[in-house]
């Protein structure tokens, strides 16, 4: 029950979820879905959470970055690549994402939270690569940290944008999402370390850079 429950939460959103819709797909009587729940806020509540979680363990692998420097453009062409290939694996999960995340309730508002999570691991990455390339020590004060989130969730949203091509998309598409999100991706990067040396009066490195090596694509 519970398994049909989430694959309406993902497949049509929370008004779909009703007692007639959860046992048509089970082809059982309405009845017999109140022999395992009290009312249907319970069931949506447990297969919110359901739909969360595998969401966030999703995102968990989407922003793990290991091994990736932000200002080498053949490592971001490399964590490109990865994440699209996620994304195809995980069609399901970020379409959910991508269509449910500003819906009301407890399934918006999972994915909402599961989206902060995510920003924060992303600006924890973005400041841990900044600091090693600029060798800054100094602690950042509370705007440069509000302002390093807002690029962090400007990166997740260009994930999620990029998804929507790769959605059944063939080799060719996909070749074009990978080097697409590898140019977000270093874009971002740009924009995040002119906001962060500016801010903290630190000089602004020139394009192609060490620290500002741009991914080079065959654009045929």
């Amino acid at each position: 029950m519970i398994e049909a429950a989430t694959e309406l939460l993902r497949e049509s959103g929370p008004t779909a979820l009703t007692s007639v819709n959860v046992a048509a797909r089970l082809g059982v009587t309405q009845s017999a879905i109140y022999r395992h729940v009290r009312d249907m806020d319970e069931l949506t509540t447990v297969a919110s959470h359901a739909v969360v979680s595998d969401l966030t363990s999703v995102m968990a692998a989407a922003v793990a970055a290991p091994e990736t420097t932000w200002g080498d453009g053949t490592h971001l062409e490399h964590f490109a690549r990865r994440l699209v290939t996620l994304i195809a694996e995980h069609e399901s999960a970020f379409r959910t994402i991508d269509r449910w995340q500003h819906v009301e309730g407890e399934l918006g508002d999972g994915i909402r939270a599961t989206l902060d999570v995510g920003a924060q691991l992303i600006a924890g990455e973005l400041e841990s690569h900044w600091r090693i390339t600029f060798e800054y020590d100094a602690p950042i004060d509370e705007s440069t940290t509000a302002a390093q989130l807002v690029h962090a969730r400007l990166v997740i949203d260009d994930v999620i944008a990029v998804a929507r091509s790769v959605h059944g998309a063939g080799p060719d598409r996909r070749q074009l999402a990978t080097r697409v999100l590898g140019l977000r991706l270093f874009t971002g990067w740009c924009a995040y370390v002119l906001e962060m040396n500016t801010r903290l009066g630190l000089e602004v490195p020139a394009l192609g850079s060490p620290g500002l090596s741009s991914p080079e694509y065959s654009l045929v």
